[in-house]
């Protein structure tokens, strides 16, 4: 049985701040940037799979990751689909 509130519970409960309301986000924005690092577990899915000797891929990808020399094809890629990104949020807010 649970116990019942007393004056001090029910004082504190009056006491308290409001909550913030929580807003809800808006579906119509453009779809986020990509990271040069998604892209590159999208690119080396398979090949991450069959090298993993554990079962957890990240773990895997990450290690694959901090690997690999050369990243700039991915960076490349992020870096534009940020300019996209940043462009297409600029025309979603100035309507």
């Amino acid at each position: 049985m649970a116990p019942r509130a007393t004056k001090k519970t029910a004082e504190k409960k009056d006491d308290a701040a409001p909550k913030a309301k929580v807003t809800k986000k808006s579906n119509s924005g453009p779809k986020a940037a990509v990271t040069a690092y998604t892209l590159f577990i999208t690119e080396n899915r398979e090949t991450i799979l069959e090298e993993a000797k554990t079962k957890n891929f990240f773990k895997a990808a990450g290690a694959a990751w901090k690997k690999c020399e050369d990243k700039s094809p991915w960076e490349e890629r992020a870096k534009e689909d940020k300019a996209r990104y940043q462009r297409e949020m600029e025309e979603h807010n100035g309507q």
